[in-house]
Order: structure tokens, then sequence, then C-alpha cells
């Protein structure tokens, strides 16, 4: 997805996103190789000396602090793109998809999802994810985009992955979303695959 795609090679916001690490990793590296000593910098600071000594932002501080910017960005640019969806035609879980996802998520869930194919991208948040041509689908909160017709009316794995998202949404609010998903994206998106995975092989073992 987007901000949390729907395959491995998606556009996700990570740690090298924010900033230089071979800078950070300089900083470090002179920081540890500075004398032992009082530090009289600023608090969130370290100092850094060569012939002189200079105060420079301590590389954890900056890093902790560039997360704590990005993700209040990525919920607001997800709770807009989510309304300008929601403004157009939306549509429920086609019948046959939603009669298949049932063994993975109650009826009642499945009931308040809603979906809609992109119009030539449009949708802010979205449209950035949406051309990356890996990518099939994007989640909304509870709005999922689909780049064509064909996708969101038979890849049912990757509505389940989709809906996965949906879920985390429920569970950790818009916010608690971003600052996860800005923090380690791995996390989030790993169950998102595992089940994708699952209801792949289901559909393997089905159509045996």
């Amino acid at each position: 997805m987007t901000m949390y795609g729907a395959t491995q090679n998606e556009r996700v916001v990570h740690r090298e996103a924010f900033g230089a690490p071979s800078f950070l990793s300089l900083v470090l590296c002179l920081t540890l190789a500075a004398p032992a000593q009082a530090d009289p910098c600023p608090a969130g600071e370290k100092q850094v000396c060569l012939d002189s000594c200079i105060c420079l932002p301590d590389p954890v501080r900056l890093s902790e602090d560039l997360f704590r910017m990005a993700a209040p960005v990525l919920a607001q640019g997800l709770t807009q793109a989510r309304a300008e969806a929601a403004s157009t035609d939306i549509k429920p879980i086609p019948p046959h998809i939603r009669e298949q996802l049932l063994r993975w998520y109650e009826p009642s869930f499945l009931d308040a999802v809603h979906y809609k194919i992109t119009n030539d991208g449009q949708y802010n948040a979205a449209t950035a994810i949406l051309q990356n041509p890996d990518v099939g689908a994007v989640t909304l909160i509870d709005i999922i985009l689909f780049r064509d017709a064909e996708t969101a009316e038979h890849n049912v794995a990757l509505w389940a992955h989709e809906l996965k998202h949906v879920q985390q949404f429920q569970e950790w609010g818009v916010d608690g979303f971003a600052q996860r998903y800005t923090q380690d994206f791995n996390a989030v998106e790993a169950p998102a695959y595992a089940i994708q995975g699952e209801v792949r092989r289901w559909l393997r073992a089905e159509a045996r």
C-alpha cells in the first residue's frame, strides 16, 4: 500500500528518506572520537572536535525529531486524500469478493469499507503512490483506491492486504498509523503481506 501499497517494491516512507545517513554517520564517528569531557553543548546537540570544537545536532535526537515531523504530515495527507475520495462516487466491496473474504473478516467490518477506481490520479497523497506501476491499490483509512477495475474486481488477495490496513487504522487511529508507518513501515506492512499470502494460497488450493 501506500504510504502502504500492495507489493514489496512499493514507494514507502522509510528512515533514509528523512536525512543524510552518511552525514549522520560522520557526525557520530567524530563525536565518538572527541575527548572525554563534560559536554558544553546545549541540550539536543553534541560536541565535535577536530582542531577546535563545535556543537552539531545529536544524530539520535535529530532522527527522532525528523520522524515526529513526518508522521503528522502523513496523517494529514491521508485524511485529505480520504476526504477527496469520499466526495466522489465510492462503492461497497464487490459481493463475490466480500463472500470469499468472510473467512478472514467480519461481515460488519466488510460492510463499512468502500472502494473506488482512481480517476487519472487526482487524489493528493494517493497520487504519488499510485504513479508507481507496481502498486495496485492504496488504503485511505476506510476507502481503498484501485488503479484499475480488473484489479478491484478479481484480486481477492490484494483486497485482503488492503483490508488489513483498514483494521490497523481502526485500531491505531490515523495519527497512530502514521506514526508507526514512519517509524517502521515493515512492521506495519508485515501483517498485510501475511494475510495476502494466506489468501493467495487458499485460492490456489480451492482451484485444484
